[in-house]
């Protein structure tokens, strides 16, 4: 199938009346096509080494891989003895919800199953270790998702050379634990990153998206990160009473951050945060963009240390 220059600019569907194109579709996969494609790929290569070494060594001994497969492995297995099975069953009894003589057959077959599973992987390990085994198949080249900045709170270096992107939410807790990581990136990269935190409350939280409002509000008397961070130490506790409480708590002015809060003069610029966020294959939080890398999920400091180090190098 020949594909056109044009085509990442054609129409893939239309949603009253307006356009969503292939481009948009490519954008929001966000690598993870290529990235399934070289995992079914990879999985299936190592099952061909795997036969191919089976068959060596059978040949070598003259004999089929089933009876190879018997002499080295099947012949290993022993049988569970009742103390064993007794203490499989004893350990998940609950789960159960059964006799033990009831299951028993059931508990012996996983325990012989889990037995052969490990006699191979080990008698494979074996074959690889003495056999040459070279894998030429290429990763896929790391994805990278064009992500603006737009004119979001940012920490660190303004013109650094790794930016990171995060869209949050202050009501998951998810988000709440990798406040420590983002701190720790923050501290360790101060001259060489700028972190930039963008909107993303999710629909099934309920206090979310005023939670976003009220920190934009505090952001325009200066005390942005530090109402975020009352915020993210707060999260059960976000009702518009408690977002006014939060404001004299970090020393805003009272009066004109209730008179902004209540007039939502910034849902629109959250919105917007959302909006990007779902553009550039955000569907859950929180997800960080390093220099457009996708990382999903509260990692820890090492998963950002190994990208952002190997993005510096460059």
């Amino acid at each position: 199938m020949s594909i056109s220059c044009g085509e990442s600019s054609q129409i893939a569907a239309t949603v009253n009346g307006k356009s969503i194109t292939v481009q948009e579709v490519d954008q929001a996969f966000g690598g993870k096509a290529a990235q399934q494609i070289y995992s079914v790929r990879k999985a299936t290569l190592d099952d061909l080494i795997d036969q191919k070494l089976l068959e060596d060594a059978a040949a070598a001994k003259k004999v089929s891989v089933d009876e190879l497969l018997k002499q080295e492995v099947d012949s290993k297995i022993s049988e569970p003895t009742p103390e064993e099975i007794k203490a499989i069953y004893d350990a998940n009894k609950e789960r159960i919800g059964e006799p033990l003589e009831k299951v028993k057959g059931q508990i012996v077959n996983s325990l012989k199953q889990n037995r052969k599973n490990s006699e191979r992987n080990q008698f494979m390990a074996a074959l690889k270790q003495k056999a040459k085994v070279e894998t030429k198949l290429a990763s896929p080249p790391v994805a990278r998702v064009e992500v603006s900045v737009d004119d979001d709170p940012y920490l660190g270096a303004d013109k650094a050379k790794v930016t990171v992107v995060e869209f949050s939410d202050y009501q998951c807790p998810f988000c709440g634990r990798a406040r420590g990581t983002v701190n720790q990136m923050v501290e360790t990269y101060k001259n060489d990153v700028k972190y930039v935190f963008r909107d993303f409350p999710l629909s099934f939280h309920q206090d979310a998206f005023g939670a976003h409002v009220a920190a934009d509000c505090a952001n325009e008397q200066g005390k942005y990160w530090e109402y975020n961070k009352v915020l993210f130490n707060s999260q059960t506790a976000l009702k518009p009473d408690k977002l006014k409480e939060y404001a004299k708590q970090v020393g805003l002015d009272s009066s004109k951050f209730n008179q902004c809060l209540e007039s939502n003069k910034y849902e629109t610029e959250v919105q917007k945060d959302l909006d990007a966020g779902i553009k550039a294959g955000v569907t859950g939080t929180p997800t960080f963009f390093i220099n457009g890398i996708v990382i999903s999920g509260a990692q820890p400091f090492s998963k950002f240390k190994e990208i952002i180090d190997a993005e510096l190098k460059k």
